[in-house]
């Protein structure tokens, strides 16, 4: 297997191809974007970049701020985290990831002995 950084990016948020592309977007931007000019740079809607960005700040790897327009009225601009916030992320996510792993390896050890020797009372 060989798998590169997009794919582990990718597989650790469960990300899809377009919000891969979304945080790349972000990244490379390094500035406050908003929705309307992401939606037209990946050439998708509106509403499912929206679903996506909101997806990208639940997981902690983009931001959401609101900026106000002179002549009244408000929109939302999306930021990726810097690069070393977003490496923290990926670390916690990953000893997370492998700490359930190790629960789950334990567990199925406990069991396959339980299973092969078991106690007759």
């Amino acid at each position: 297997m060989n798998a590169s950084l997009k794919d582990l990016i990718m597989s650790l948020y469960d990300l899809t191809p377009l919000e891969f592309d979304l945080l790349l977007a972000l990244i490379a931007r390094k500035k406050a974007t908003p929705l309307d000019v992401l939606s037209k740079e990946v050439d998708r809607g509106k509403t499912t970049v929206f679903r996506c960005l909101q997806k990208l700040v639940n997981l902690r790897i983009c931001e959401k701020a609101i900026k106000t327009l002179k002549e009244g009225g408000w929109y939302h601009v999306y930021t990726a985290i810097d690069i070393a916030a977003f490496k923290m992320e990926t670390e916690k996510r990953v000893n997370e990831i492998k700490e359930s792993f190790d629960g789950l390896l334990k567990k199925f050890e406990f069991d396959l002995n339980k299973t092969l020797n078991p106690v007759y009372g």
